[in-house]
């Protein structure tokens, strides 16, 4: 029965597997989380990766045998093809590469003849193109992909100045790579148009199997400092409800095609009981930082983190095993029927979670009926201001970077108007974000390049074409400094083999340029136009008070039907994690010894056992009233504080009365 219930991990993984859920630690994804910084390993796309290194690398074999510098241009369209790609079903996949291949070659012949005409031209087209491109982003996600793409092509365009005959050659070199990376993306090694969904759901499970593992073997930490004990406490719930949002959003917005429709109907019950399960979680951690875990917590633990895991290995080869949740079902209702400790109100819990998800996964209602519950369509609503900002934004920058590198005689100018293209975002948190990565990947991506393009002969550095832009590729929705890395040394190399210049002379002009475009698209952003400030800190953690006032209250008076009180979680966590990253980018700024910052993060943390109490309270509320004096004492707080925080006053003041309360409470 043992051997049942935790089935031990394949002893051989594959090596992607391995890479994709070992190398990186979970304590160096929630630091970076931590900082507003995005990676998931579970995303590494190998089946997209060798169509753009066949893609690409075959073009350049081609140009670099006929010794034609300018088809280069084909390589970098079959490169920027395979990054148009969305994925997904082939419908929509046809419709954006198509529309990415008609705009570009569109921008390209136009810009590029614009440019050989004078420089007034090439200024005007390329700041209505930027402009056109930035509104674009008002269309959706695959609308956005394309529009930026498309602004790069004219940045690069404009540094290739033409006649007009040598611009439809332009052009035409374009479209070859644009259909040639077609018919590579949509005929070469077909892949799940729903792999990136079921291997974020199955991540979800297996980070929900580490946090239970790590109940175990957690220290006792009462005696730990208080930022220890924060970090402890935080740092898995906030990277957990982040993935549990993120994957239902994504999840909700697959199309209802007869294709999907499966998986849909069977990840959305599976995030559903991962949410539930998380419950169980955070109050053993709440009890597991004031004790060490009685023996048969610990087991309900292990079986925990044993089912969990066991979902994880199902969910991503798309056919959900409702039969192997039995035994874990069995075994949670045994140890639920013994006591009434919180051990078995977890059990019960439990098994009440895996009942519905293999009641889900069992029902075949979906696959009968004859309704498709498809993804909503992007309505087309006027431009919203921030879009037009946003675009009036990029379009002076780009002109504003387009005029430095013409005044300074910067080489390969159209390095540094990309950066900007791609640094400058709709909103000043995710542009700075952004920009710390483009430099770091430009800096590490250029010395490696230069470093390759010196030492390597010519007939190595177009060897090399093919790993690296398999390599971009698949890492594009892994990180983005990782993906920046590789491009540099991609683009840099295929600068070398087919121009005259060296490799280092080259790296470093990469990584020069990008941090020019970088700064250029920060200064855009935070000087032109700029957003209305985002809530501060101490509205933030406000919110998370009043979240968490709320979720306990309802939980400690028991009005809340399950429907409402889930709401109220999901809430407090969502609300917690927002105002836990804000908290962290500020002390990252030089405010450390701020005395809001020092009250801030005591709150938080004080929410975060706030949380595990309420979380204990669901599971082992029973019909009593002993819990009604603490259900009003909730309910008068959330009541006074709210009137408080709607009527203007010192905010300070509103944080160490917060504070105080928590004090008092816990």
């Amino acid at each position: 029965m043992k051997n049942n219930l935790f089935p031990p991990l394949p002893r051989k993984p594959r090596f992607l597997k391995a890479l994709a859920h070992s190398v990186m630690p979970s304590v160096i994804t929630h630091w970076l989380g931590a900082r507003a910084i995005a990676i998931a390993p579970e995303q590494i796309a190998i089946r997209e990766g060798l169509r753009a290194g066949v893609a690409v690398s075959t073009v350049m074999l081609v140009a670099w045998h006929i010794n034609m510098p300018l088809m280069a241009w084909s390589a970098f369209a079959a490169f920027w093809t395979s990054l148009a790609d969305p994925g997904g079903l082939l419908r929509p996949r046809i419709k954006a590469l198509t529309s990415f291949g008609l705009a570009g070659a569109v921008i390209t012949g136009t810009i590029s003849a614009l440019a050989g005409y004078s420089t007034v031209a090439a200024c005007v087209g390329l700041g209505f193109c930027a402009l056109l491109c930035g509104l674009a982003r008002a269309w959706g996600a695959a609308a956005t992909q394309v529009s930026v793409l498309a602004a790069i092509v004219g940045v690069v365009a404009v540094c290739y100045p033409q006649t007009p005959m040598g611009a439809l050659i332009l052009a035409g070199l374009f479209s070859l790579g644009v259909v040639w990376a077609m018919l590579i993306c949509l005929l070469a090694w077909p892949a799940d148009p729903s792999a990136p969904q079921k291997q974020a759901c199955a991540a979800l499970f297996r980070e929900q199997a580490s946090m239970a593992f790590r109940l175990l073997s957690l220290p006792h930490l009462q005696a730990a400092s208080l930022p220890t004990q924060q970090r402890e406490l935080s740092t898995w719930r906030r990277d957990i409800r982040r993935r549990i949002e993120q994957v239902r959003s994504s999840v909700e917005k697959l199309s209802g095609d007869a294709l999907i429709r499966p998986t849909r109907a069977a990840l959305l019950p599976a995030i559903e009981a991962a949410d539930r399960i998380f419950v169980t979680l955070i109050a053993f951690e709440h009890a597991a930082f004031s004790a060490p875990l009685p023996l048969e917590t610990a087991r309900v633990v292990r079986i925990t983190a044993a089912a969990l895991r066991r979902i994880a290995r199902d969910i991503p080869q798309g056919r959900p095993v409702p039969d192997s949740l039995s035994l874990y079902i069995r075994a949670f209702t045994r140890l639920g029927a013994h006591s009434n400790a919180l051990s078995a109100r977890a059990a019960a819990w439990n098994a009440a979670a895996l009942t519905d998800l293999q009641t889900a996964w069992l029902d075949k209602a979906p696959a009968r009926g004859g309704t498709t519950s498809s993804a909503p369509a992007t309505p087309l609503l006027p431009l919203s201001p921030i879009f037009v900002r946003h675009a009036a934004r990029l379009s002076v920058a780009v002109l504003a970077a387009f005029g430095m590198t013409l005044a300074f005689h910067l080489p390969y100018a159209y390095w540094a108007m990309m950066a900007v293209v791609v640094v400058t975002q709709p909103g000043r948190s995710t542009t700075l974000s952004r920009t710390i990565e483009r430099v770091a990947g430009s800096v590490a991506g250029g010395t490696l390049a230069a470093i390759a393009g010196t030492l390597c002969p010519k007939w190595m550095v177009l060897l090399l074409i093919f790993p690296l832009s398999a390599t971009t590729i698949a890492l594009r929705s892994v990180n983005y400094t990782l993906c920046v890395t590789f491009m540099t040394q991609l683009f840099v190399l295929v600068t070398d083999l087919l121009g005259s210049d060296t490799g280092w002379l080259l790296g470093f002009a990469r990584a020069e340029n990008n941090i020019i475009g970088s700064l250029v698209g920060m200064a855009a952003c935070l000087l032109l136009w700029p957003e209305k400030s985002t809530a501060s800190l101490p509205t933030l953690v406000s919110r998370a008070f009043l979240a968490n006032l709320r979720y306990a209250a309802l939980v400690t008076s028991g009005d809340g039907n399950r429907e409402e009180t889930e709401q109220a979680r999901r809430e407090a966590g969502t609300t917690s994690n927002q105002a836990e990253i804000l908290c962290q980018q500020t002390s990252l700024e030089g405010l450390r010894r701020s005395e809001n910052l020092k009250i801030c993060t005591e709150i938080l943390f004080h929410l975060r056992q706030q949380a595990g109490i309420a979380s204990t309270s669901w599971l082992e509320r029973s019909t009593d009233h002993a819990s009604a004096p603490t259900a009003q004492t909730y309910q008068a707080a959330l009541r006074q504080f709210s009137d408080q925080l709607s009527a203007p006053s010192s905010t300070g003041a509103h944080l160490r009365d917060m504070l105080l309360f928590l004090r008092q409470a816990h």
